[in-house]
């Protein structure tokens, strides 16, 4: 994490989403077919993929431009996996055609998780990555997930760890759009009861530390925001 803080000074956060998902006047999307069903209840928002073979997302528009810096955040429960595998989290990057879309998902029956850039019908990726993480020893079922886009690096981080399980350039997925939300596939059920956005403004004539600066709590500056 120490070599990726240097490439920007974060001056200013803006939170420009969060939903606690106490209204269902959000904008986000109310489905109930024999595919799929997603609703707001009790401060949650469920999404169930009840389909044989086809994924799912449940998506708005993100309310940042592309070009600009953002963190997403979000808390995601696993609630049912009928099948037994599969993967869920979070996509974004694309327009309402979804020809391409980014996605930052993990695995229901291991410790995996997978970054991509992809079509819809899944026949062609662009770029993809999957490794192991570490698993929250508190939290069994629920996920926190967090991307933030920093100057030219996309940076993913699972479970509030200080250090991201990927890093990579921001030319791999280009964001063909401005929507984003949640991935489900074939057989899962979660649900989520926070979803964050913020916009980052950085210092446009930074030009890097050698160094390390510390903020007041001795702490590497940068490294709270880059945890999402």
């Amino acid at each position: 994490m120490i070599q990726i803080l240097p490439l920007a000074n974060v001056i200013h956060e803006e939170t420009v989403l969060e939903d606690d998902f106490n209204s269902k006047h959000e904008g986000w999307e109310i489905v109930e077919d024999e595919d799929e069903k997603s609703f707001i209840k009790d401060s949650y928002y469920w999404m169930e993929n009840k389909s044989n073979n086809r994924w799912m997302f449940y998506h708005k528009k993100l309310p940042v431009k592309p070009r600009e810096n953002f963190i997403i955040r979000a808390d995601i429960e696993l609630i049912n996996s009928f099948r037994k595998f599969g993967q869920y989290g979070l996509v974004w990057g694309f327009d309402k055609e979804h020809e391409e879309l980014n996605k930052f998902v993990v695995s229901t029956d291991n410790d995996d998780f997978t970054v991509a850039k992809f079509q819809k019908n899944h026949q062609y990726i662009k770029h993809r990555f999957s490794n192991r993480f570490e698993k929250d020893k508190f939290e069994t079922n629920k996920q926190f997930f967090s991307i933030v886009k920093l100057e030219s690096y996309y940076y993913f981080f699972l479970n509030k760890y200080d250090r991201p399980v990927y890093v990579m350039h921001m030319s791999q997925m280009f964001m063909e759009g401005d929507r984003f939300g949640f991935y489900v596939e074939p057989g899962i059920m979660i649900r989520c009861d926070s979803i964050k956005v913020k916009r980052l403004i950085t210092e446009p004539n930074f030009g890097g530390n050698i160094w390390m600066p510390l903020n007041g709590e001795s702490m590497p500056l940068g490294s709270e925001i880059l945890r999402g």
